[in-house]
């Protein structure tokens, strides 16, 4: 079990059922991709990717920071089947379009970090520490932070961060999941294809 109270960041392997259409085989994947050229791609029958697919799959992503943008490398339909490669793109075409509208006005706190760990600041600040509202985003999932004094809205209504809206729902399973004396806040991570809290948790 994840230590609830840990800050260090780290990639949780999770199946997670995907309902998006998928983008064509050799790529790199862009936010920009058009939803027109996305209907006209066979939908995959494969809707699951296994834990082993994503440990798997880690190893041919990486973070470009000149295009601020998740890459997928060629080589990976070596190692995975079309059909398992295809989810993959689902989900980093997805992280690349949330990537796309982080603000950098300054009103935002968000990062990146890659499989490999390295962490990249996406926004003109990163407040560390505890009390912040913040988002890190991994090519198959968000880490969400909430303070404490924007709990009771975000039970209330979910809470919304860059462009990615956490429903209620999910703030409460988070919460659900054992958190207390969360004088400071809470963070957990979020699957934001599905919408649903990936049952790992902590606090701030």
């Amino acid at each position: 079990m994840m230590n609830i109270r840990t800050r260090k960041l780290v990639i949780p392997l999770v199946a997670t059922t995907l309902v998006l259409s998928a983008v064509a085989p050799a790529f790199t994947v862009h936010a920009e991709e058009n939803s027109s050229s996305m209907t006209e791609v066979e939908v995959p029958t494969l809707k699951t990717l296994s834990d082993e697919d994503i440990a798997v799959a880690s190893n041919y992503i990486s973070f470009d920071t000149t295009m601020k943008q998740f890459v997928v490398d060629s080589t990976i339909t070596d190692i995975l089947s079309a059909e398992k490669v295809a989810l993959v793109k689902v989900y980093v075409n997805q992280t690349n379009a949330q990537l796309a509208d982080v603000k950098q006005d300054g009103s935002e706190v968000a990062s990146v970090v890659e499989p490999n760990g390295k962490e990249t600041v996406l926004t003109p600040v990163l407040l560390r520490g505890v009390g912040v509202n913040s988002i890190t985003f991994h090519w198959n999932y968000a880490r969400i932070k909430i303070k404490a004094g924007s709990l009771k809205a975000a039970l209330a209504i979910g809470f919304t961060i860059s462009s990615v809206y956490v429903p209620a729902k999910a703030v409460a399973s988070a919460l659900a999941a054992g958190l207390k004396d969360f004088k400071n806040g809470i963070w957990f991570d979020y699957n934001y294809v599905t919408g649903g809290f990936l049952s790992h948790a902590g606090i701030q």
